[in-house]
């Protein structure tokens, strides 16, 4: 009798180790199902080509707060899911991190940061174009013609080239995301107004590499430099102006300039049709510029390297 037991206990121990042997089973096939559909959660390991590539809803888009590209990305990529950043530090980590699949910005700055970055590439297609503008407050609207004359005479002669060449193209002047940087270009000596004639408040930040960063880090205003701040010199002896620089981001900026508080922006702004609505003035573009798709090195297409 008491093998029978034993015999009748060791039945029902193999019948539910069975049991739950086979639903183990069915729980791995479903976890390996759910991991192969298109869940936007999955692991990807896409391989992108082109910008378009993106578009579609497995794929994170990020896109930079109120800046053309914003209103791009949205227009063109409705398929893919979007995510907004008001700093483009923060978008370059998500991106490096992984937290999203590309990020959509203006080429001058990205290009500049792929140069610099191994981790990261940019795709060869532009999505559209943009237009870098120096914002003028309404009651500036005086400024608009000297300005565009500045723009003018600085793209005709020679100038911008070699400010391009001098800030985007220069490979040793490398400062985001903590890459080594071998070398800050020279900010060449550009004379400082001895009778100025007026006062012009500016709207600015350092996050926006290499149009405006600090050249040692350092957090006083007095060390900005880059595109923009040399271009900002250049401007201020054209209209034989004085400067006062301040830092803001680029909410407070657009409500600062457009509430007459301010009375320019040089900070590789974009002209949008939302900005215009708020009677803000922009300038001719001065610096060229597309749309582009920035992504992680190892996403990228083995043709499009």
């Amino acid at each position: 009798m008491q093998n029978t037991n034993s015999f009748v206990k060791l039945l029902i121990n193999m019948k539910n180790f069975l049991s739950f042997t086979c639903l183990l089973s069915c729980c791995l096939l479903v976890a390996g199902a759910l991991v192969s559909c298109d869940s936007p959660y999955e692991q990807k390991e896409a391989k992108f080509s082109k910008a378009m590539d993106l578009n579609a809803d497995r794929y994170l888009l990020g896109l930079p707060h109120g800046a053309k590209a914003m209103h791009v990305g949205e227009k063109v990529f409705t398929q893919a899911r979007h995510s907004y950043y008001a700093n483009n530090h923060a978008a370059y980590r998500a991106l490096l991190q992984g937290e999203i699949d590309g990020y959509l910005y203006d080429s001058h700055a990205v290009d500049y940061l792929a140069a610099g970055s191994p981790d990261l590439a940019v795709l060869p297609d532009p999505v559209g174009k943009v237009d870098i503008a120096i914002g003028i407050a309404p009651k500036n609207a005086d400024l608009l013609p000297a300005i565009n004359a500045f723009i003018d005479q600085y793209k005709k002669d020679g100038t911008y080239e070699a400010m391009y060449e001098r800030w985007v193209s220069h490979p040793e002047a490398r400062s985001v995301l903590g890459y080594e940087k071998l070398e800050v270009p020279q900010m060449p000596h550009i004379a400082t107004p001895e009778e100025p004639t007026r006062t012009l408040v500016v709207g600015t930040s350092r996050e926006v590499e290499p149009m405006c960063f600090a050249s040692t880090g350092s957090a006083t205003t007095d060390e900005l430099t880059g595109f923009d701040m040399e271009l900002l010199r250049r401007l201020a002896l054209h209209l034989n102006a004085k400067v006062e620089i301040r830092e803001m981001n680029y909410v407070a900026m657009i409500d600062q300039l457009s509430a007459d508080k301010i009375d320019i922006v040089i900070a590789g702004l974009n002209r949008t049709e939302e900005r215009e609505k708020r009677n803000i003035i922009f300038s001719k573009n001065y610096i060229n510029s597309n749309i582009v798709m920035l992504v992680r090195s190892d996403q990228v297409a083995e043709e499009s390297k």
